[in-house]
C-alpha cells in the first residue's frame, strides 16, 4: 500500500498512539480486547501500511481500534481513504485531529463510548474479525506460539528417550543380576558331640533335638531352615555351610535360634526356643 503525504492536521497514527497513551492503555490489552496482533496495532500508530495485508484489512483494523479508544470511527476511516486511497473528493478535505475525532458524529457533552457506533458497523466488525481470525491475522503471535510448542514437544520427545533409557537399563540389569535362590542347601557337620534341632519349610521336623555326635554330617535343602541349639554352642563344635559357603554364627552363652532364608545371613529368633515342636 502507498504511504500517505504530509498533509493538514494530525495523522492517524498520531491520533491512535496519543489517545491510547492518554488513556493509559498498554498495547498488550489493545492486543487482548481486539483480537489484532500486536505487530499489526504498531503499524497502524507508525502509518507502516506495507505491513498490512491489503487497505481493506487496514480499514478494518482502524476501525476496531478507534472504537475501543472511543474515537469517531467513521473519521479514521475517511481519513484513511483521503490520505492513502485518496478516493474522497479533493474538494472535501477533512483536517484530523482528536477534537474532531472525538466529536464529530457525537452529541455536545455526551462521553465517549467504547462500544459499536450501531448495529451495521458492529455486524461489520464482527464479520471482519471472523474473517481474519479464520486466515490466522489476529489473535496472539502465532510465530511466538508455534515457538513454544516446539520446545514444549522437543521436552516431551526427550523425557520420553530418557524414560526409554532408564527401563532398558533396568531391562539390561535384571537380565544380568544372577537369580535369586529359591531354596537353602544346609549342611552341618558336628566336630564335638552338641544337641541340634532343625525344622523345615514346612515346619517338619529334620533334626529332632537329639544329641549329634562328633563326626556327624546332615545335609538338606528347603525353602527355609531354623536351627535351634537348646543347650547353646562353641563355635568349635560344628561347621555350617549355606549353598557351599561356610557361615559363622554369632558367640552365645545360652540356648539359641536362627531363621536361615534364601539370600540373607542367618537371623536369630525371639525368643530362640529350646525344644523341638
Amino acid at each position: 500500500m502507498a504511504h500517505p503525504e504530509n498533509g493538514e492536521g494530525m495523522r492517524i497514527g498520531e491520533v491512535l498512539k496519543s489517545t491510547r497513551t492518554r488513556q493509559g492503555v498498554e498495547m498488550r490489552e489493545v492486543e487482548e480486547r481486539t483480537k489484532i496482533r500486536t505487530k499489526y496495532l504498531r503499524a497502524l500508530e507508525s502509518e507502516d501500511w506495507d505491513v498490512l495485508p491489503n487497505p481493506a484489512y487496514a480499514k478494518g483494523f482502524l476501525r476496531t481500534y478507534a472504537q475501543l479508544l472511543g474515537l469517531d470511527a467513521d473519521a479514521i476511516v475517511d481519513e484513511f481513504r483521503r490520505q492513502v486511497e485518496r478516493e474522497l473528493p479533493s474538494g472535501h478535505p477533512l483536517h484530523i485531529g482528536e477534537p474532531v475525532l472525538e466529536g464529530r458524529r457525537r452529541p455536545p457533552g455526551s462521553e465517549p463510548r467504547r462500544g459499536g457506533t450501531g448495529a451495521l458497523v458492529a455486524l461489520g466488525v464482527v464479520v471482519a474479525v471472523a474473517a481474519l481470525l479464520a486466515i490466522g491475522l489476529l489473535g496472539g503471535d502465532s510465530g511466538d506460539d508455534d515457538a513454544r510448542d516446539g520446545r514444549e514437544r522437543a521436552a516431551e520427545r526427550k523425557e520420553r528417550r530418557q524414560d526409554r533409557a532408564r527401563q532398558e537399563r533396568r531391562e539390561k540389569a535384571a537380565a544380568q543380576a544372577p537369580d535369586e535362590p529359591r531354596s537353602v542347601a544346609l549342611s552341618l557337620v558336628v566336630r564335638q558331640d552338641l544337641p541340634v534341632c532343625l525344622i523345615g519349610g514346612g515346619g517338619e521336623v529334620l533334626i529332632p533335638g537329639s544329641l549329634l555326635s562328633a563326626g556327624t554330617e546332615e545335609r538338606f535343602e528347603q525353602p527355609r531352615f531354623e536351627l535351634r541349639f537348646p543347650s547353646g554352642y562353641d563355635l568349635e563344635q560344628f561347621t555350617l555351610e549355606l549353598n557351599g559357603e561356610r557361615t559363622r554364627l554369632g558367640e552365645t552363652t545360652g540356648p539359641a535360634g536362627f531363621e536361615i532364608e534364601p539370600g540373607t545371613r542367618p537371623q536369630p529368633t525371639d525368643p530362640p526356643g529350646t525344644e523341638c515342636p
